[in-house]
């Protein structure tokens, strides 16, 4: 599972800074760059942990289209 799968599942909304990563502890941490970094929540690790990063756009896109696909199944 990616991150970004694993935050649209685990995130009813976005509570990151500009972008959220995993640590190699499967912690969440939500960023601003080098002033802000905030631990959220811990998730099992990400397959692609060490090159992802995800930001909230990306977030809103994918939980956006999770709902079309929850929407259309109920159709």
């Amino acid at each position: 599972m990616t991150l970004l799968e694993i935050l649209v599942r685990d995130w009813q909304k976005w509570i990151g800074g500009s972008r959220a990563y995993q640590d190699e502890d499967g912690d969440l941490i939500a960023s601003e760059g080098y002033c802000f970094r905030d631990v959220v929540g811990n998730a099992e690790i990400a397959s692609d942990r060490t090159t992802a990063i995800v930001t909230e756009l990306r977030w809103r896109e994918a939980r956006a289209a999770q709902r079309a696909q929850a929407q259309k199944g109920q159709a």
